[in-house]
């Protein structure tokens, strides 16, 4: 997949700005607040028809604007053409995505059509943050593989906050009836079981993308790891039903708890993503540097799965990556990226980019400024 075309307007900094966007590398450069990332996080609602970092869709609206509008002309590894366009109303509190002029009803059937891997300093948590962090990174990697697991997820966390609703309003009063809660509890283990079982098959096909991609940033030497821990089964290849058995014995041991408390304390939303070098705890053991080169890997390894799972090339947003990493792994992760389809990267000093110094067919340097794209190389596309 590339962006042949991205446009946008009164969104953040971004008044009308339009990019004919290179095949290969595309490197924004400019100081901070200029509005580099913005244009990443346009591609973002482009690709997954949200923010890859903020949650309302209200704050990327321009200061005195009514809306925003993004939208881009997409090129598949068939080309196929499509035009994207999303655009949202802050008078309405209403998102519209279209497709080739179609709108869409359905927003979450977007989600893998355009797939995308994001690399920011807001990912950072992923390997040290809470274990919702880790939740959110795999939830997003086998939602773009996987459209019956989004539509698991979806209707998992609706159930959800339904039940919790209930186990809330209850709570200090009496004890909630259990043929009220009993619809609600079977719903949430068929669901709950579907996506503990597809997180656990991800786990174990993700993992030979992740050492390789670990041995290409850092070389040999440390060994890295990833492993699911289920709350609700301890076995690391479960069945559906062994889930979903595993749900309903955890639900009725947790019971006067969940009742105590007010609210869900099993369930895929409670579970953890492990990772590991050396056997060793990344998140309590791990160095800084340490850190950033298993985000790096786990990002490769994400792009690598995307395109087998999705038979399309992800494009690859680097949002001020160099920055965060010493000369030798920005050298090669830059070279790697050569090989990787179409790539947004931002930056501030184009001195770190040497490889990339002396423009050429498919790779176009931007400088922005003050939300505008002052210059850019034109791109070369060829079908």
């Amino acid at each position: 997949m590339k962006f042949k075309e991205v446009r946008i307007q009164s969104f953040r900094n971004h008044t009308a700005t339009e990019i004919q966007c290179a095949p290969e590398r595309n490197v924004l450069l400019g100081n901070n607040g200029e509005g580099k990332t913005n244009i990443l996080e346009a591609i973002s609602y482009l690709c997954l028809t949200k923010s890859f970092y903020a949650s309302s869709d209200a704050t990327a609206v321009q200061l005195g604007r009514e809306g925003f509008a993004v939208s881009a002309e997409a090129l598949s590894d068939i080309d196929v053409s499509y035009e994207v366009d999303v655009s949202y109303s802050k008078e309405r509190r209403e998102k519209t995505v279209s497709i080739n002029g179609s709108v869409v009803g359905d927003r979450s059937s977007v989600i893998g059509m355009f797939p995308v891997v994001v690399l920011s300093p807001e990912n950072g948590t992923t390997t040290s943050g809470m274990p919702a962090d880790r939740r959110r990174f795999i939830d997003i990697v086998i939602s773009q593989s996987n459209k019956s697991y989004l539509q698991d997820l979806i209707e998992y966390r609706r159930v959800l906050r339904q039940r919790n609703r209930m186990l809330f309003e209850a709570r200090g009063r009496q004890a909630v009836a259990t043929d009220l809660l009993e619809p609600w509890n079977e719903n949430l283990i068929r669901r709950g079981a579907q996506i503990s079982v597809r997180r656990a098959r991800f786990v174990q096909e993700f993992s030979p993308y992740l050492v390789d991609a670990f041995v290409t940033i850092a070389g040999r030497g440390e060994e890295p790891s990833i492993s699911y821990d289920s709350s609700i089964t301890a076995d690391s290849s479960p069945t559906i039903e062994q889930a979903q058995d595993g749900f309903r014995r955890e639900l009725e041991h947790q019971r006067q708890e969940e009742q105590k408390f007010g609210t869900t304390l099993v369930g895929p939303h409670k579970d953890e993503l492990v990772f590991e070098i050396n056997g060793l705890s990344v998140k309590a053991y791990a160095s800084q540097g340490q850190h950033k080169t298993f985000l790096v890997a786990l990002k490769i390894a994400e792009f690598f799965y995307l395109r087998e799972r999705c038979r399309e090339t992800p494009i690859l947003l680097l949002d001020d990556v160099f920055s965060e990493l010493d000369a030798q792994r920005s050298e090669k992760l830059l070279a790697l990226t050569s090989n990787l389809g179409q790539t947004f990267i931002t930056a501030t000093d184009e001195r770190r980019f040497p490889s990339v110094a002396n423009t050429k067919n498919g790779i176009a340097r931007y400088y922005v400024h003050q939300g505008k794209v002052t210059f850019a190389k034109p791109a070369v596309f060829t079908n």
